[in-house]
């Protein structure tokens, strides 16, 4: 039985793509997971920056050099708009984004020249459904929706993933939800390109998705990958906050910078005062309530004064974490293109400068919940201590070897790690 190794770049909906992907292969291979030996090696790609980009053509030489006799595969984003590249690198076959439903016909036309399987895995399989997850036994992902009809002047993901929404129907939703909670999952994540379009083009949209959800009994959470915040209603808003056992109280609520003159040039079509009550509102009904982000700094055309109204937006707004990008301008997109790029050098420099005051933000949010109780889901034990995320996604430190459950905590002490410039910071709980 021929081992195939999976190595995921990019987000959550790539992460749950390549779980699909080794579910449609694993009674026919042997599969694994950021496994240096392999016989096949498929690398399921992302194309957001070209840091991204590089760091995969660099593992694909490393593992090239090691295993010169393997079969190496790209799906994915990169390899959608950008084949004739991969193919150059040496990629023994290409696949584009919607090729990977049906790997399994693609992979047994690589080894054996024919897709025995081809037709038997088009006719009905539009979609993935998963039974596990590669981060253990804890959390899983489902994938609800791809596609975006925003038209983002940085962004290369639409270029990849197409400007047409697909949702999967709610039953598929349903029956993998059910599947997953059934196998013991605890944490159910629902990811996609951009979920608030999730239903776009007809009668069912994501609060009556996650409203249907919500009438399954047990002891169990859903997580949201990420919102836009041009697509929160304040229906969406009160359906969360009124559910904090079965909702986690974080949303990812991507920023991008806290300059309106920044935004405006980016395409957001949102401004601060936007952002900033969607955020209100959310700690309105519960004021513990967390946010983690994306920003970009050195956008073309940013001034000095743009950046420091980022970091003044950062102070106010207290976010538990965030995620830097030095802007990376993508071909194919309006931004490559503009004028006014911002120097390298000062793009590093206020990505450093935003990183220290992102730790100063966590380290505030952090200070509020000291001696307050969380509902911290144990995901792994070192046999002295058991770690895992609260439903403000919070990662808690908690003495003892406790099960893989639901335990509520009282936070008694942050502390700090990290490594490289950035710092990370975690509670240390009790159980109460």
């Amino acid at each position: 039985m021929k081992k195939v190794s999976f190595f995921t770049f990019g987000c959550k909906l790539n992460q749950y793509e390549s779980q699909g992907m080794a579910e449609k292969l694993h009674d026919e291979y042997k599969i694994a997971f950021d496994d240096d030996n392999a016989d096949i090696y498929i690398i399921n790609s992302c194309t957001v920056t070209a840091e991204a980009e590089r760091k995969l053509r660099q593992l694909y030489r490393r593992l090239k050099k090691k295993s010169p006799k393997s079969n190496f595969v790209i799906v994915g984003c990169y390899s959608e708009v950008n084949p004739e590249e991969l193919k150059e690198l040496g990629f023994d076959l290409v696949l584009g984004v919607k090729q990977k439903v049906n790997i399994r016909a693609e992979l047994s036309k690589l080894l054996d020249g024919e897709a025995r399987d081809k037709a038997a895995e088009i006719l009905g399989q539009t979609y993935f459904s998963v039974s596990s997850s590669p981060e253990g036994r804890t959390r899983a992902y489902i994938g609800i929706e791809d596609g975006c009809l925003n038209h983002c002047a940085y962004c290369r993901i639409r270029l990849a993933r197409g400007t047409r929404i697909d949702s999967k129907p709610v039953e598929l939703i349903v029956n993998e939800f059910t599947d997953l909670l059934r196998a013991g999952f605890k944490e159910i994540v629902l990811t996609g390109i951009n979920i608030g379009f999730y239903g776009f083009g007809s009668s069912t949209k994501l609060v009556e998705l996650l409203k249907r959800l919500l009438a399954f009994e047990g002891n169990w959470r859903i997580r949201l990958s990420s919102l836009d915040p041009r697509l929160i209603d304040q229906e969406l808003i009160q359906l969360i906050t009124e559910n904090p056992e079965k909702i986690a109280q974080h949303v990812h609520l991507s920023l991008q910078s806290g300059s309106d003159r920044v935004l405006k040039l980016m395409k957001r079509n949102y401004t601060k005062n936007k952002y900033r009550s969607i955020v209100n509102d959310f700690r309105r009904n519960n004021p513990r309530f967390s946010f983690t982000t994306d920003i970009i700094v050195g956008f073309p055309g940013e001034t000095r004064e743009d950046f420091l109204e980022t970091l003044d937006f950062v102070r106010e707004l207290e976010f538990l974490k965030i995620h830097v990008f030095r802007f990376s301008p993508r071909p194919g997109t309006e931004a490559a293109k503009m004028v006014d790029q911002v120097p390298g050098n000062i793009k590093k420099e206020r990505a450093l400068i935003l990183k220290e005051i992102a730790e100063r933000s966590s380290l505030s949010y952090l200070k509020k919940q000291l001696g307050r109780e969380s509902l911290v889901l144990i995901e792994r034990s070192d046999g002295k201590y058991s770690f895992g995320y609260d439903e403000y996604f919070i990662q808690h430190k908690v003495p003892g070897s406790l099960p893989k459950e639901f335990i509520r905590v009282r936070t008694s002490e942050i502390f700090e790690s990290g490594a490289f410039s950035s710092a990370e910071f975690h509670c240390k709980s009790m159980v109460t």
